[in-house]
């Protein structure tokens, strides 16, 4: 796990988000209120246009943030910069306890494909995130020791 993780709040530009993803090359941000309890996550994904079904039609037409997107990339990401990050976060997000043991940590993130869960405390408060490298550092950590005996 890495304890306190870098977060966004929900009232920053999605733009500031992105530029704090890549410069650390995360693929998602945790978000948080001000006192520090999980409001939800913000990933890379998030981020994309994605091609959607038109409903009742066999047309396909791209999506962002729960919207229909008619206009170029270019005037769309300019946009970012006005748009908060709670437009494209997401709320329902499922999290890890402190005490709750690393195999079933893992099991639930490999059967939910997650790539990262946010860690809280019983008040909610974010104290860190658990990611795929951790459980990767983990196992080659373990794999010393074991080679080294």
């Amino acid at each position: 796990m890495t304890p306190n993780p870098l977060t966004v709040r929900a009232d920053v530009p999605l733009l500031e988000a992105a530029q704090l993803m890549l410069r650390n090359r995360f693929g998602g941000l945790p978000v948080v209120d001000a006192e520090g309890r999980l409001v939800g996550l913000v990933e890379v994904e998030d981020l994309l246009p994605r091609m959607s079904a038109v409903p009742f039609s066999d047309v396909r037409a791209m999506r962002l943030f729960d919207e229909w997107v008619d206009r170029d990339l270019a005037e769309l990401y300019e946009e970012l910069r006005q748009v908060p990050v709670a437009k494209a976060l997401r709320k329902d997000v499922e999290v890890l306890h402190p005490d709750d043991p690393l195999d079933q940590a893992l099991d639930r993130m490999a059967e939910n494909r997650f790539r990262r869960m946010p860690v809280v405390d019983e008040t909610g408060r974010l104290v860190g995130i658990l990611t795929r490298s951790d459980f990767l550092r983990l196992m080659l950590e373990l794999g010393g020791r074991d080679a080294g005996r």
